[in-house]
């Protein structure tokens, strides 16, 4: 998990040692506790930014229309065909399943559970 974007600005100069990449992103507003944080990503391409400036390559419900979620810029196709998506457990619409990564999560789910289980008390003493 320390490896990932997400942990890196989520913790970034508030846990030890972690710092997410300076010449990548800089924060540039924080809440007042901490719980909001914006960064500014740094070094993109004039490409990349020409691409989404391009009217053609939002995706909008009808035209002139404000609901414009748009599409990602080709070059970051080959970072988001290897991303994994989130799905509930409870998911039954998708087509595949992680069993493996399920089972080790349940197995740490019980082990957590035994060791906050109460330890087992004397009879109750009525008032």
């Amino acid at each position: 998990m320390e490896k990932s974007l997400l942990y890196k600005l989520h913790s970034h100069q508030r846990a030890e040692g972690v710092v997410a990449n300076p010449d990548l992103f800089r924060e540039v507003f924080s809440s007042k506790y901490g719980k909001v944080r914006i960064f500014k990503v740094l070094q993109v391409s004039e490409e990349s930014k020409k691409w989404v400036a391009e009217p053609s390559n939002k995706l909008c419900d009808v035209e002139g229309g404000w609901f414009c979620p748009g599409q990602y810029p080709p070059a970051l196709i080959p970072i988001l065909n290897r991303k994994k998506d989130f799905a509930q457990l409870e998911d039954f619409n998708r087509g595949s399943k992680d069993d493996e990564y399920q089972q080790k999560y349940h197995e740490g789910l019980m082990k957590q559970k035994q060791k906050m289980t109460p330890q087992k008390m004397g009879p109750r003493k009525e008032l």
